[in-house]
């Protein structure tokens, strides 16, 4: 049985509206509602669901006004004007706001009848016009919503997406199946109803600002790194990536490195033993002398290169370990005092830029000495007697920054790119000055991992000049 039309009669004689309800609308089949007032057609049009609008001559509102409201929020909803009295300006008004009819009190059944049905048809025509042109445009966006979902089900990373309210609104299969999840869709239910894990709970409490990671195990034993990004007017995305052959791999590296490490330290032990042993049974000559001095030349630079390669694989690690605020004019004094026998030796000319009440970096004590080490021992180690040392640490716009300066041979231009890569050396660097390649990787890790940056500017003949900067630590 089809569904009666809703018609909203809103004329402020409520004899008249009787009359036309009991005698022509309802009999036609029409469901009709009464109003008498501008206020309560306002009321009503907020609550109500209407098929057509016979609107009348109001004492307390402006009808043609509240025509224009209507048709503002209702463009669909078609009106037809019961008026006292036709005025020229009236009907001008009328098609200006669309009104399908325009007609005058009384009225006749059959006329009121036909302006209701070329309304309703009205409605039929414009509401159908609207599905289609609201299907051609909304069609291939939403064609495009339905690959974006299709991909974010099907890639390896798993994926959850919470409202505000950390109620959940789309999980794809790789999180599903990561945590167990089965088939049932959780939408709708908040996040710790749903997965009540410790680490997500408390990476949903970090600040929206914050790099929000953290790394959690999974019911059946992999270890994800899980990431929470914050999208404006949506709500919060988790993303988890499977970590645990990274992990695996990690500590197949770790035990590589000490078993070899402590496999050859061992050898070089007992053959810088032996060779110093060599001596003390007996004289030798001048080039037994130097065989001697190759031998031990050869087993200090072996275990300074096994020493580099335990330190990078700790800092590649990418762990601070006993993390402080970090006085680093205090670590460049006692590098400096370090170092002073070398510097005296080759003469070298020292300036320095005070370093007194500088503000502190957050960091490692241990890996920033192995920074300042590094660079303050290379230019002195690259510079020829009788050259030039520059060092100036300050701050500036929350950074700290450290400039080491030489005056060494320089840095091709094609190679500056590479020099902070492992076991690269400049080809112009002399064979008699001794390297590991591994000394600027070391450097270039740890700042890094310090959020920080390095740089180097040279020129051939001239010297260089390498930058660091670190982030203050907050206060």
């Amino acid at each position: 049985m089809p569904v009666a039309k809703q018609v909203l009669l809103a004329l402020p004689d409520q004899t008249e509206c009787k009359q036309l309800a009991e005698h022509v609308l309802q009999p036609a089949g029409y469901a009709v509602a009464f109003v008498h007032t501008g206020g309560e057609l306002r009321r009503l049009l907020r609550s109500g669901k209407l098929d057509l609008l016979l609107l009348g001559d109001f004492a307390d509102a402006d009808s043609f006004q509240l025509a224009q409201d209507i048709k503002t929020n209702h463009p669909t909803l078609p009106i037809i004007f019961l008026a006292q009295q036709a005025s020229q300006e009236q009907l001008l008004r009328g098609v200006q706001l669309g009104f399908v009819d325009y007609l005058t009190l009384p009225v006749e059944s059959e006329v009121l009848l036909e302006a209701a049905s070329r309304g309703l048809e009205h409605k039929r025509r414009w509401e159908g016009w609207l599905r289609r042109e609201t299907g051609r445009i909304t069609g291939p966006l939403a064609r495009r919503l339905a690959e974006l979902e299709s991909i974010l089900q099907q890639v390896n990373d798993g994926v959850i997406l919470m409202d505000a309210e950390h109620k959940v609104l789309m999980v794809n299969r790789a999180f599903r199946k990561a945590f167990a999840l089965g088939s049932k869709d959780p939408a709708g239910r908040r996040l710790q109803d749903v997965l009540p894990n410790k680490e997500l709970q408390d990476l949903l409490q970090k600040p929206a600002s914050a790099d929000a990671r953290a790394e959690m195990k999974s019911p059946s034993g992999r270890t994800y790194n899980a990431r929470l990004s914050v999208i404006q007017g949506l709500g919060t995305v988790i993303s988890l990536h499977d970590i645990t052959n990274l992990i695996e791999l990690d500590h197949l590296r770790k035990d590589f490195v000490n078993t070899v490490s402590h496999d050859l330290r061992s050898p070089l032990t007992a053959i810088l033993g032996y060779v110093e042993l060599i001596e003390r049974a007996g004289p030798v000559n001048p080039q037994q002398a130097e065989f001697i001095r190759r031998v031990k030349t050869s087993v200090h630079t072996t275990t300074e290169l096994i020493d580099d390669l335990l330190d990078l694989g700790r800092v590649e690690v990418g762990l601070i370990d006993e993390l402080a605020p970090v006085d680093m004019g205090a670590i460049i004094e006692k590098t400096i005092d370090a170092f002073q026998s070398q510097i005296e030796y080759k003469k070298l000319l020292l300036k320095m830029a005070p370093v007194e009440n500088l503000p502190a970096v957050l960091g490692s004590h241990t890996q920033l000495g192995q920074v300042a080490a590094n660079l303050i021992g290379n230019a002195i180690k690259y510079t020829p007697a009788g050259g030039e040392l520059r060092v100036m640490l300050r701050s500036e716009q929350k950074q700290l920054i450290l400039h080491v300066a030489d005056t060494g041979p320089g840095i091709p231009l094609e190679e500056q790119g590479k020099i902070f890569d492992r076991f690269y050396r400049a080809t112009n660097a002399l064979p008699s000055i001794p390297g590991t390649g591994l000394g600027l990787a070391i450097v270039k890790t740890i700042v890094e991992n310090h959020r920080g940056r390095i740089w180097v500017d040279s020129k051939l003949g001239e010297g260089s000049i390498f930058t660091v900067v670190l982030p203050l630590a907050k206060s």
